[in-house]
Order: structure tokens, then sequence, then C-alpha cells
């Protein structure tokens, strides 16, 4: 009997120890213990959250103890908030199991989330995935077993959704919900509503109880229409406050007027070194890159609007992150320029802030009186890139053709419309484009070229134009779709179909292009205006040239449409609206011009320009790669006369003479940098390739 008692009572013991409920972890304590980094510098180590404090408070949010049931992150790319959903997911999976749902918002996205992420974190966290772990395996034959896209384990199982699969997002009920990437989420799908709210509607079940947890993270995109703007406007809006060296008291890391030195906030020089520093605006101390990361491990998430019924919202961008230097944030932003493109990726991913697109064209009157004098159907040196895009009506095709620069100045040389019918590839208005595709192009210099892309739009006469493009290689069949999120140019997908209904690959293709980004970038580049360097004209990237031949119909039409609100299932976003009755096909035109080139602006480097250059003839002098560089500080020389070609007045010029007459003339410094301990001046603009091409074409 003396020895039965104490065995009953390490029975009694052990099994007091199973049936108590575990103490209280927090989700960045537990973080801490257990978790192996999946990628990053830090791949395959456990995670050090003292080198990433900012994670540390939105994480616990989401722990079971928290009281806050959503939080939101508008934050700049590569910022660790991934990490962060990956620690609450293992915290979640290890001490409060349910039903789970991790929703991505493309296949490529989710796929690449899986297996280079959420996977990597199983293998490597021994208590998730290794011998004993939590997650139940992959296997082949057993419906118990975890899949590709489900992973299993006691209490739950963890879904991975895509946001445009309404099926996925309504496939059962979950008790906690990670959306990555909101802002790339469609706003209606396929008629069934937004899709935030699909996946809110799989959580009522928790409502009453009030256990139920959301996470919003999203890099954001364009003002007025970014979920995740509106998400943490909606929230207190916490940022990442850190101490002044001087006098302690917390200040934001801001993006201000990097060029005015009597204002607080990042301040750098224009060319490389940059050498960028903060001026705090508390008492305008001086911060040096290298003081940096020390007074952003002495951060603190601080709330900016607080107030009833708000929830976490969080704002981090990369002058706080501790990934990038201050320096890397200057190169992005002068590299950017004027380009609206660049300036758009710039505002995302580096100040995680919405961008605030153009809406608004100049009026069609003032486009007229800067047109210019150059011929019809010709491509001006300078020039390296022919396109055309045809807008076909059921009466009739619309076809503009633009030739480009490699800084995407470009001229339209060619407006018209081709009458005819449209309902015979050999006939009509479609064998005038034939004749335009055959046609070849003369330039500045005696050489003659043919289209590098021409596109077609399927909207009108769809089975036409997949005949016309199957016959013509190189022809793009194309599809415009509107939303904020969609590339300029998207992945060719096949049309054609046999009699078993399935799709032949050699056969048609369509190309979809995102028209709205498009028509923003078009309208700031139409904005743009010369500047005048001693006698000559300096036209910026992106510049659009007009020709004299261009009449008032054009102008009226590429300046058809203009930026608006409106309400739409509750949310307010921009959306693009005719003025009154106008025609905008030459407006679409533009936007098929641009989509279409725009992988060449987006994959060739000056090298590639350079040899481009050479194959098309234009003279040795002017093919070198830095001259191909907008930003090249290196002179263009005096270049060997080309094939002497006719001035505006009838006067023979040449190449040398042009490029020697501008190099005598004066020019005017390019502005200060701010002042720091003394001014610092960037040295007189060097010529380049553009400006010595822009003087032939004057000459022409």
């Amino acid at each position: 009997m003396s020895t039965f008692i104490p065995l009953l009572s390490l029975v009694a013991g052990g099994l007091a120890q199973i049936i108590q409920p575990q103490a209280p972890v927090a989700p960045s304590k537990w973080a801490a213990e257990h978790v192996v980094l999946p990628d990053g510098e830090y791949a395959s180590q456990k995670i050090d959250l003292s080198r990433t404090p900012h994670i540390v408070e939105p994480l616990d949010m989401l722990g079971p103890e928290s009281p806050v049931n959503e939080i939101g992150v508008m934050k700049c790319a590569q910022s660790a908030f991934t990490t962060m959903l990956l620690c609450a997911i293992g915290h979640s999976i290890d001490r409060d199991p349910c039903d789970m749902m991790v929703v991505q918002p493309t296949d490529g996205a989710l796929t690449d989330f899986n297996s280079t992420k959420l996977n990597r974190l199983i293998e490597r966290t021994e208590i998730l995935g290794g011998k004993g772990g939590k997650i139940l395996p992959q296997t082949s034959r057993s419906a118990a077993g975890s899949t590709t896209f489900e992973k299993k384990y006691p209490g739950g199982a963890l879904n991975l959704a895509l946001a445009s699969s309404p099926a996925q997002l309504r496939m059962k009920t979950i008790k906690k919900a990670f959306c990555d990437e909101v802002d790339e989420y469609e706003d209606d799908l396929e008629g069934q509503g937004d899709p935030l709210k699909l996946i809110a509607g799989r959580q009522m079940s928790f409502l009453a109880a009030g256990t139920w947890k959301r996470a919003y993270v999203s890099t954001p995109t364009v003002k007025g229409v970014s979920k995740i703007a509106d998400i943490y406007e909606r929230g207190d809006q916490r940022r990442w406050h850190v101490p002044c060296p001087h006098c302690r008291s917390r200040f934001v890391f801001e993006w201000r007027s990097p060029y005015d030195p009597s204002s607080p906030g990042l301040k750098f020089k224009k060319t490389f070194p940059h050498e960028a520093y903060y001026v705090t605006p508390c008492c305008g101390v001086v911060i040096e890159r290298w003081q940096k990361i020390e007074l952003y491990r002495s951060g603190e998430w601080r709330a900016t609007q607080p107030g009833p019924g708000r929830f976490p919202t969080y704002h981090f961008d990369a002058l706080a992150s501790p990934f990038v230097p201050w320096d890397e944030i200057a190169k992005e932003f002068v590299g950017a320029g004027d380009d609206p493109t660049k300036l758009k990726a710039f505002w995302n991913l580096f100040l995680g802030l919405p961008y605030d697109v153009a809406g608004d064209a100049p009026d069609h009157e003032l486009l007229m009186q800067r047109r210019e004098d150059y011929e019809p159907g010709r491509v001006p040196a300078g020039a390296l890139l022919i396109s055309a895009f045809a807008d076909v009506q059921m009466r009739g095709i619309y076809v503009e053709v633009v030739a480009w620069a490699p800084d995407q100045q470009s001229w339209t040389i060619f407006a018209d419309y081709l009458d005819g019918a449209t309902t015979d590839v050999d006939d009509g208005a479609f064998a005038r484009l034939t004749e335009l595709y055959q046609r070849r192009w003369p330039d500045a210099f005696g050489n003659a070229w043919q289209l590098d892309e021409i596109g077609v739009d399927s909207g009108y006469r769809t089975d036409v134009v997949y005949e016309w493009t199957r016959r013509h290689p190189g022809a793009k069949s194309t599809k415009g779709i509107d939303g904020w999120s969609k590339v300029p140019l998207g992945l060719a997908s096949d049309q054609d179909i046999d009699y078993r209904g399935r799709r032949i690959k050699g056969g048609a293709k369509l190309r979809a292009i995102g028209t709205w980004p498009l028509k923003s970038k078009f309208y700031t580049y139409v904005a743009l205006t010369p500047t005048a360097q001693g006698s000559a004209l300096v036209y910026p990237p992106g510049y659009c040239h007009f020709g004299r031949f261009l009449d008032e119909g054009y102008f009226k039409q590429i300046t058809a449409e203009f930026l608006d609100e409106e309400t739409y299932r509750g949310r307010v976003r921009k959306i693009w609206k005719p003025r009154g009755s106008r025609e905008n096909h030459f407006l679409d035109c533009r936007v098929g011009n641009l989509a279409i080139s725009n992988a060449y602006f987006v994959g060739l480097a000056p090298d590639d320009w350079a040899r481009r250059a050479r194959e098309r003839g234009v003279p040795a002098d002017l093919t070198e790669p830095d001259l191909f560089n907008p930003l090249s500080r290196s002179a263009a020389a005096a270049a060997a006369p080309p094939p002497a070609a006719a001035d505006r007045n009838g006067i023979e010029v040449s190449l040398a003479a042009l490029i020697e007459q501008q190099a005598r003339e004066p020019e005017s410094p390019a502005p200060a940098d701010p002042p720091r301990e003394q001014t610092q001046s960037e040295q007189p603009r060097s010529r380049n390739y553009f400006d010595d091409l822009a003087d032939i074409n004057r000459g022409l």
C-alpha cells in the first residue's frame, strides 16, 4: 500500500500537467525561442527580433491574449512584415490551433509564399515540421495528411487561398485570416463582391466570442484607390517614433523636400556619392547615416490618430527601415527623375505611400501650340524604336506610329484613320493596315527601318484581328483592361480552340493591356516642358513631340479623358471618364504604343541601346554606351558628318557642325544642393546623346 500511494501521486501529477492549459506566451517570445528564418541575410538562423523591433508589437497583437481583432500594415518593400505573418501563423499552430487562411493576390504570389517562405519555415522550425512536429506531413495516399495548399495539424488547418477565387474564399469557416498584398486584390470577384468582405464572411461564427483575428498587410499603390491606405486611415495610424540624439524628444522619419535646406527631413546631393543625412524637426540637429540603425532600434510605435472604434494600423517606410541605407533612397529618387512609373515605384516601394497619379490632360489647344516642324513618316535622330498601334472599329481603323528614344522621348510620326470595311483581312481597312505593316520608315541618317512592334486592339472584329495577327509575324492582338494594379502588357494567352475544346498553342494569342496606369503615365509625359540651357532647349525624359501635320482632331482625342472619383460598392475609387462626347481612339492608340514598347525601356541597358544604334547606322561617335544614359556625365565627342540633311530653311547642315556649334555655347550651372557645413553645387551639366541628336532634329 505504501508503494501504491506514491505511484498514484506520480500518475496524478503527470495527468494534471497534461490536462492543465499551457501558460500564455506572447507570439514574439514564442518566435524568439522557436522560429528559424526561411530566407534573407539570416536564412537558416534563429530569428533575432532585436534586429527588427518594429514587428514585435503588431505580431503580439495577433496573439490570443490580445484584445485586438484586426490590424493593418501599410509598408515599404522588404520590411519584414511577411516574417511577422509567418511567426503569427507558427505561434497559432503551436499555442492556439484553429482553422486559418492565408490569402495571396495571384497564383504566382501564392506559390512563391508557399515554397520559399512557409514550407521552409515549417521544415526549419522543429516544433512545427521536425520529427514530432505539429504539422502533419504531406502524404500521397492519405486524406488525413497535409497537402500543398492545406497544412493540417491537431486542432485545425491552414489553408492557402487565392484572392481571385470566390470558391476558395468561401470554402470553409476560419478563425484567423492573414491577407497579404491586399492592394492587388480585385474590387469585385465575378460579380460576387469585394474579396475582403468575402474573407470577413468566413469569420462570422467567431464574432460573438470576439476571438477572430485578421491582418491586412500590403505595399500601397495609387492614392484614392489603395485598399491598404483606406484601411490604415480607418485605424489609429501608428508611426515608428525615434529619439532625437540631441534633445531626446521623439519624431518620425518623414519624406519632405530633400533639396530645401530650410526644412527638416532627409537631405542629399543630387550626384554620387549622395552623402545623405537627416535634419530633425525638433532642434534641427544633423543625423548622419551611421546613426540611423541605433536610433531605429530605440524606436517605438505611437498612435497619431487614436480614437473610439479605431484599431491598430501601422505605416513603416524605408527611411526608418534597418535594411535600406539613406543613400540608396537618394539614388532611387534621383534616378526616378520625372518618370511617373519610376516615381510611383519609389513612392510605393520606398516610402510605403500611395502615389497620386496624374489625371488632368493639358488643354488640347495648348498642346497644338507646341507642335514642331518635323517631317511626317520620318524617324527623328535620337529615336531607336518604332511602334504602331491600331484601334479597330466597326468600319475603319485608327493608327498611330510612334518613334521612341532610349529615354522614352517620343515623336508621333504618323496618325491617321484607315477608312474601309473591317470584315476581311485581305480587303478594306485591313489591307491598308498590311501596307503600313510592310512600310519602311526613313531616318535622319539615310537608313530605312521596319516597325519594331505593332499591336492591334481586338475589342471589335475579334476574329478578324486574330486572323490578321496570325498572318503578320510580331503583330500582337491585345485587349485593354481596367484597374490600377495591372501590368502594362500581360503574358500571351492562347485563343484558338480545336474541335475537342482544347487551346491550340501555335494559334492566335492575346495580351492584356493595363490601360489605367498607362493613361496616367501619358498625361504626365505630355505635361512635361523643356528647359533652356543657353540658346538650346533640353527635353526631359518622356517628353512628347508632336508635328505640325497633326490636326486638331488628333489633339482632342488624346486629351479625351480625365480622372474622376466614384463610389463603387461602398468604396471611393478613381476611374477614367470621357470628356463629353469626344472620341478617344488616338488616346487608345497611344496607350497601346506605351504598352508594346514598355519591355524595351525596362529590359534594355545602355549597352543594348548602343548596339541597337550601331545596327541602325547611327554614326559611330554617337553609339558609346554612356551616351544612352540620360544621367550620364560624359560629354559627346564631335562626330564625323553623316549624310547632309536640309534644315528647316533649306540650309545644308552636318552633325559635326551642330555639335561644334552647341559645344561653344555657354551652359547654365545646375541648381545647388542644400547647404550643410558649406554650400555644395553640382558641376555644369555635360552634354549627352540626347542633346546632340536634338540638335540634328532642330536642323532638319
